[in-house]
């Protein structure tokens, strides 16, 4: 089981401990392996990824940087992005692509999935490649109305909630439980991250509270529509189950990205999928 943390400086932590986390999740029998940092919380940078991101990426962390988008007619979601963008900065294959965390309410339905949509566009522009989506099945219902959301359901999804756990409660640095998936993203494994757990207090490593995440990995054996989406593109038949040919094709990618050549997608071979282009046709 691969974890990862995320984390804002709202959570008010001192510079964490990394080996330390990394230390207690092996003794709970995980490994901790990548980290999400807020770049912008609307337009207001995240000055905590600039002291996190280097320490993280030297513990072997995959990193990634989320913009909070705020629904608010003062700020317009381009201006949003574009403050995340000057922040960050143009990330590279080893990243995470950025996230775009839809939780904020305040809009009716409609212009939620509009304010959405034109963030979610922007990203693809700036960083050619279509971003990480954060929302819980919750948000789909309420605040975006369950409504078709188009080709924001065509990005990875990074699910959150609900959470078996009370806010400010003992860190668990194992969870095997399947979080509940939004109807526009068509099965209950198309998800590449489950936040399990919220505000955790005490975590190892961490002085305050930081969110907790469980990577969903795809091996031998996986099956629909997120294996479809890798199949797309890699380029090979879509067949939905994530057999000999698709690991295979997997293998031919990791060693052209210079990875561990094992066939099975974790962090560090998501990462550079969720950089592919979709196809054209």
């Amino acid at each position: 089981m691969i974890l990862g943390i995320d984390e804002a400086s709202v959570d008010g932590n001192a510079p964490p401990d990394f080996p330390a986390l990394k230390a207690a999740c092996q003794a709970a029998g995980s490994s901790l392996g990548f980290a999400f940092f807020r770049g912008a919380w609307g337009t207001w940078p995240d000055s905590l990824l600039d002291q996190r991101w280097v320490a993280a990426k030297r513990a072997g962390l995959t990193v990634g940087a989320y913009l909070y988008l705020r629904m608010t007619n003062s700020q317009p979601p381009e201006d949003q992005v574009h403050a995340f963008a000057d922040h960050v900065g143009m990330l590279n294959a080893d990243d995470f692509v950025p996230a775009l965390d839809i939780e904020d309410a305040g809009f009716p339905a409609e212009k939620a999935i509009e304010w959405s949509t034109r963030a979610w566009e922007e990203l693809c522009s700036i960083y050619g490649a279509r971003p990480i989506v954060y929302l819980s099945s919750r948000v789909v219902t309420e605040v975006l109305g369950g409504l078709p959301l188009g080709s924001i359901t065509d990005s990875p999804l990074w699910i959150t909630k609900p959470w078996p756990w009370k806010e400010r409660t003992q860190a668990h640095l194992a969870y095997e439980g399947i979080p509940s998936i939004p109807a526009q993203w068509g099965d209950p494994d198309s998800y590449w991250f489950y936040q399990y757990q919220g505000d955790a207090l005490p975590c190892p490593g961490f002085s305050a509270t930081v969110d907790i995440n469980r990577f969903n990995t795809a091996r031998l054996g996986s099956k629909f529509g997120r294996v479809s989406w890798v199949q797309r593109r890699l380029g090979i038949t879509q067949s939905g189950v994530f057999g000999a040919d698709t690991e295979a094709a997997v293998k031919a990618f990791q060693k052209q990205s210079h990875l561990v050549v094992d066939g099975i997608i974790g962090p560090k071979t998501a990462a550079r999928l969720f950089w592919l282009p979709p196809p054209t046709r």
